[in-house]
């Protein structure tokens, strides 16, 4: 990590000095295919762009701006987003501790940060003394802020090399012959300085031969301009805009990186002149030059990929159309609108709202299934690596069986059973998204597409199955407290039984299939891990529920509750003993569930003894 003073240094030149005229590009086309490594993946520059507004504001976009183009505004013109409100503070402690009014959109400046950066210096620093699993919440959102603020200035300084800057001023025209600069030039860029090495060298030795107290005012002036060029070439390292594949190794680096440690080499050097010309075309507005320079960089850096990497870009219009299309949005709208004509159909006894209630259904689950199977294509690889891609998963499964339900059930119970359960695990999902790209690579001890195409898809599949019956336990009561006839109960608990069978039938099968995975990876079948034992009280407790009822020891009322706890009983097994931390699978873990859950606990309980005492009082 780089010192305090350095940050301090490059917040201060990049949010409020440096300045150029506002662009007139508008064709970003070939900008956004342009391939990124960033944490271990080939993505396309728009997909990082989206993922770091995301991790940035909670949104991958910028107002009406797309994330790609207020990107380029950071990387060539930096001071043109200082006043942009970027940064998501979610307590609004925290932004009081740094001396911020706290906004009511939660959303603060680059500026505003700059200003308070000593003061959040000084809690970051006392915040990472302390062990992870000890910090509050605000801790948390300190370090969390720190390092976003961290990268934004890592990002902003991106391309400084290809713009005139005051520490590379050259009057002297004696030195500037030496060098082989411009005549009529008298500030340059740092690259045309390094372009210069072999005279700068040369020049670097002459002086070497005298004593600084000689140094005549053309020779302090170069002696200026060596020190800076050594000073800039060590202090921008390790930047993580990694968009050059080296040419040493299969490592990429950024472009102030290959400036410094592979420049030599022919196919670097050439990458790096390319953005240097594309960051100069976007400073002058020069639409063409930009679109055209970008297309050629995207032409050269196909020259350098290996096999396995071109594959992955050929794959960057499949990726953009997902990210632009926002299938799993338009699914949301749908499930919605399904849901809605089915309240409106109270009012009116129209085949019309249960018909556009079922078109609504299928209309979200088309491009709920499209994105899904993007996905796949994408990733080469079954889309349930992340809690994430489970939760679309599973809301796919759910939506499916919500459609099959209703294709025997013919009275909304299908549709709506669809409706919530989609809409549901789709925003679980979003929220789940805010934490930057959502096409990761594959934790190592997941990277097995057999195991994923087998155990995780089947046991994800007993989740979805187990969460209907359970939504279906909900409807029963809800129908029992509203005095449904006698009919519709029936259906609905027989339709509650069939799901249920599919429930244990899938996570038996998937708990087994994750055991053998388990013998193959770990040499041991069972471990009593607690994700090992989440599965296995799903299994047990839809076991229970049917020899219950095979026993005659519950009825409908209470196979319904009983399907309402299994629910509850796979939300502890899917992510709930991840917040254990422990275990062979608490690769899994994810921080701040653990109210959410026990509200979600609560609320399960309260409606469970609600709807079970007004059954009971009117059965009396």
């Amino acid at each position: 990590m780089r010192t305090n003073i350095f940050f301090t240094l490059v917040l201060s030149l990049f949010l409020g000095g440096t300045s150029f005229a506002q662009p007139g590009i508008s064709d970003f086309s070939n900008f956004k295919k342009i391939p990124v490594l960033d944490n271990g993946r080939l993505k396309p520059l728009d997909t990082f762009a989206r993922s770091l507004l995301t991790q940035f504001s909670g949104q991958d976009h910028y107002e009406k701006q797309e994330a790609s183009v207020w990107l380029a505004s950071l990387f060539f013109n930096p001071a043109s987003v200082s006043n942009d409100k970027i940064f998501l503070i979610n307590n609004p402690d925290v932004a009081v501790a740094l001396g911020i009014t706290p906004q009511q959109d939660r959303r603060y400046t680059p500026s505003q940060l700059q200003q308070s950066y000593s003061s959040l210096i000084k809690l970051q620093e006392a915040a990472s003394k302390i062990p992870d699993k000890e910090r509050s919440l605000a801790e948390n959102e300190i370090m969390r802020v720190f390092d976003n603020i961290s990268l934004y200035a890592d990002l902003a300084h991106s391309f400084t090399f290809a713009y005139p800057q005051s520490d590379f001023t050259i009057i002297s025209r004696a030195t500037k012959t030496q060098l082989g600069l411009p005549l009529s030039q008298n500030q340059f860029s740092f690259i045309d300085i390094a372009l210069k090495a072999n005279e700068l060298s040369k020049a670097a030795k002459s002086l070497g031969n005298k004593s600084p107290s000689k140094y005549t005012t053309d020779e302090i002036e170069l002696a200026q301009v060596i020190t800076h060029f050594f000073h800039w070439a060590q202090d921008y390292k390790d930047l993580p805009f990694t968009v050059i594949p080296s040419g040493q190794d299969e490592e990429w680096l950024s472009p102030w990186d290959a400036l410094g440690t592979d420049f030599g080499d022919e196919q670097s050097r050439r990458l790096v002149m390319l953005w240097n010309n594309m960051a100069i075309s976007y400073t002058q507005g020069d639409d063409e030059a930009f679109n055209r320079t970008a297309y050629t960089y995207n032409h050269w850096v196909r020259e350098a990929l290996s096999k396995d990497d071109l594959k992955r870009v050929d794959k960057f219009p499949l990726e953009l159309f997902y990210q632009e299309s926002s299938p799993f949005t338009w699914s949301i709208m749908f499930y919605i609108f399904a849901f809605i004509f089915f309240v409106v159909s109270f009012t009116s006894s129209k085949p019309l709202w249960y018909n556009l209630g079922l078109l609504s259904v299928v209309a979200g689950f088309i491009p709920h299934l499209l994105g899904l199977l993007m996905r796949i294509i994408i990733m080469s690889r079954p889309p349930v690596s992340s809690l994430y891609e489970t939760f679309i998963f599973v809301g796919l499964i759910a939506v499916f069986l919500g459609l099959a339900i209703e294709h025997f059930n013919r009275q909304w119970l299908g549709i709506v059973t669809a409706a919530i359960s989609g809409t549901a695990l789709l925003f679980i999902a979003n929220k789940y998204s805010a934490e930057g790209d959502t096409l990761k690579v594959l934790v190592a001890v997941l990277n097995s597409n057999f195991w994923l195409a087998t155990h995780v898809t089947t046991i994800t599949m007993g989740y979805a199955a187990t969460c209907v019956g359970g939504l279906l336990g909900h409807m029963w009561l809800l129908q029992a407290v509203f005095k449904k006839d006698s009919q519709i109960l029936d259906k609905t608990y027989k339709t509650i039984l069939g799901i249920l069978g599919v429930a244990l039938c899938l996570t038996f099968l998937g708990t087994n299939l994750g055991g053998i995975w388990a013998d193959q990876s770990w040499g041991r079948f069972w471990g009593w891990d607690p994700k090992e034992n989440g599965a296995l009280m799903i299994v047990l407790w839809t076991a229970l529920l049917f020899h219950a009822k095979v026993a005659n020891m519950i009825g409908p009322r209470g196979l319904a509750v009983g399907a309402v706890i299994g629910m509850m009983v796979v939300m502890w097994a899917w992510f709930g003993v991840n917040l254990l931390s422990v275990g062979l699978h608490s690769y899994g873990f994810t921080s701040g569930i653990a109210t959410s859950l026990i509200i979600y606990a609560v609320a399960e309980i309260v409606f469970l003894l609600t709807t079970v005492f007004f059954i009971s009082k009117m059965k009396k």
